[in-house]
C-alpha cells in the first residue's frame, strides 16, 4: 500500500544566473534552441534549486544565453518525509522535481521577455517544454551538503553536473 503524503514548500527566490547576448546583429529567421535542467540542494537547509538553461543558437553559433534558478524551501515535516533512511538520502519523487521544473520555466519565460525587450532584440519565446517527458526518475540528495543531482538535458539523458 503506498501512503499519500502531502508535501509542503514554497518558492523562496528566482534568480538570473546569466542573460548573455552575443550576437552583434539579430539574426533572422528560426533559431536552435538547447535546454538544460539542473537540479541541487542544501540538505542542511531544506532547500531544493532547479537551474534552467536555455542557449539560443543560429546556424551553431551562440547568439544568447539565459540561466534563471528557482530556489524551493520545504517544511521540516515535508523534508523529513522525502528522507530514505535505507538510502541515507532525501528522494525527490519525479512528479514533484516536474512541477518544479515547470514553475522554473515559467519564471525563465519572464525573465525572457522582460531581459530580451530591455537589451533591443525581438521577442524571443522559449520553445514549449514538458519536463514529464524527460524527467521520468525520482531525484535523490545523498546527506551530503551542496551534492548535485545532476543535469538533464532537455534531449532526456542524464549527466553528472
Amino acid at each position: 500500500m503506498n501512503k499519500q503524503i502531502q508535501i509542503q514548500f514554497r518558492l523562496m527566490d528566482v534568480r538570473q544566473l546569466q542573460f548573455v547576448n552575443l550576437a552583434n546583429e539579430w539574426p533572422e529567421g528560426e533559431m536552435q534552441v538547447n535546454n538544460q535542467l539542473q537540479f541541487n540542494s542544501e540538505v542542511d537547509k531544506r532547500i531544493i534549486r532547479c537551474n534552467a538553461n536555455f542557449e539560443y543558437k543560429k546556424n551553431d553559433i551562440t547568439q544568447l544565453i539565459l540561466g534563471v534558478q528557482a530556489v524551493f524551501e520545504f517544511t521540516r515535516e515535508s523534508w523529513s518525509a522525502l528522507y530514505q533512511l535505507n538510502g541515507d538520502q532525501w528522494v525527490v519523487p519525479a512528479g514533484l522535481a516536474q512541477h518544479m521544473a515547470d514553475i522554473t520555466i515559467g519564471c525563465a519565460r519572464g525573465i525572457m521577455a522582460v531581459r530580451s525587450e530591455e537589451a533591443g532584440i525581438p521577442k524571443q519565446i522559449l520553445p514549449l517544454i514538458n519536463p514529464a517527458q524527460v524527467m521520468r526518475n525520482n531525484i535523490a540528495f545523498k546527506r551530503i551538503p551542496q551534492q548535485s543531482a545532476g543535469t538533464i538535458p532537455m534531449d532526456g539523458t542524464l549527466g553528472t553536473a
